[in-house]
C-alpha cells in the first residue's frame, strides 16, 4: 500500500529542520521494513535537494505537490514529533486525507520503534 508520511518541517532553526528530515526518513524506513507499505515522505525525499538548490521550505510552496501525492496514497501516517500539532503542512495533509476518506494513523516514537494508533496520543 502506498502511504504518505506527514510530518512537521519548517522552523527558523535549520538544525531543527535537519533533525525533522532525519526523523521522517527514519520513520519511512521503518514503515518500509514492514513489507506491505511503500512510504512516500516529501520531507525525507526533498530536504537535501531543497537545501542544495535553495528551494523554499514553507508548506504553501509545496502545497500542490503534497496534495497531488496525498490524494494518490491509500494511507496517511502522521509522525507525531514536536511541532506536528502546529504544522500548517500537517494540517493540510490531514484535511485532504479526511476529504478523500484515506485512513489516517498517528505514530509516536517509542525509543527505536513506533507506536501506531488511529487517534493521536493526547500528550504528544
Amino acid at each position: 500500500m502506498l502511504a504518505f508520511v506527514s510530518s512537521p518541517y519548517s522552523h527558523p532553526d535549520p538544525r531543527v529542520m535537519d533533525e525533522r528530515a532525519n526523523q521522517a526518513g527514519d520513520f519511512a524506513a521503518w514503515l518500509w521494513t514492514l513489507g506491505s507499505i511503500q512510504p512516500v515522505s516529501p520531507i525525507a525525499h526533498w530536504h537535501d535537494i531543497a537545501k542544495r538548490n535553495k528551494l523554499p521550505s514553507n508548506a504553501l510552496a509545496w502545497r500542490d505537490w503534497n496534495l497531488l501525492v496525498v490524494t494518490r496514497c491509500e494511507l496517511l501516517y502522521v509522525l507525531c514529533i514536536p511541532g506536528w500539532r502546529d504544522s500548517v503542512g500537517v494540517a493540510y495533509e490531514i484535511q485532504w486525507a479526511n476529504e478523500c476518506e484515506i485512513p489516517i494513523f498517528y505514530a509516536t516514537v517509542e525509543g527505536r520503534a513506533y507506536d501506531i494508533r488511529r487517534h493521536p496520543v493526547a500528550s504528544v
